[in-house]
């Protein structure tokens, strides 16, 4: 990791951080001052990928943490192999209009393969991988990790909409 770009609210950037970046020689970059739109793009995916899996629901307890941790490893092999997503290949301003062209839907999986710059040897690991997956059983086990989730939360009496 060559450097983190986190929001600017203090959950985010504390003395701990600053202390831990220096240690590992990480670059810590603060988004802008009044420019509430920096980090729109990681919003969007915290949007469409924690929110639409896991709710808005807050996970007060420590035994979350760890099937937080496989939803987000099962959710990770999910998207990349078996979700195709389009995109935005060419953008051109009409007046106060923009128009978009997108390329085809394809996975994350299928761009890298495709990719001329990825070596051999990570597309192979990558076809390896994809070939032990099943997008069902993939999906029921991450069902299966966010009931356990919320059954956790309700017995440690947070709803979780606070």
């Amino acid at each position: 990791m060559l450097g983190v770009h986190p929001d600017t609210g203090s959950e985010f950037i504390n003395w701990h951080l600053k202390s831990w970046c220096g240690q590992k020689t990480i670059e810590l970059i603060r988004s802008r001052p009044n420019h509430k739109n920096d980090n729109a793009y990681v919003e969007q995916k915290n949007g469409h990928v924690v929110r639409r899996f896991l709710g808005y629901t807050r996970f007060n307890a420590r035994e979350t943490v760890e099937i937080l941790n496989q939803i987000y490893v099962k959710l990770e092999l999910y998207l990349n192999h078996f979700v195709p997503s389009r995109k935005c290949v060419s953008k051109i301003r009409i007046g106060a209009m923009h128009k978009r062209q997108y390329d085809q839907a394809q996975t994350p999986y299928a761009r890298t393969l495709a990719h001329p710059d990825i070596s051999v040897e990570t597309k192979e690991n990558l076809r390896q991988i994809h070939a032990r997956l099943n997008p069902l059983d993939l999906k029921l086990e991450i069902d299966k990790l966010t009931s356990e989730l919320l059954k956790i939360q309700r017995q440690n009496g947070n709803s979780g909409t606070d």
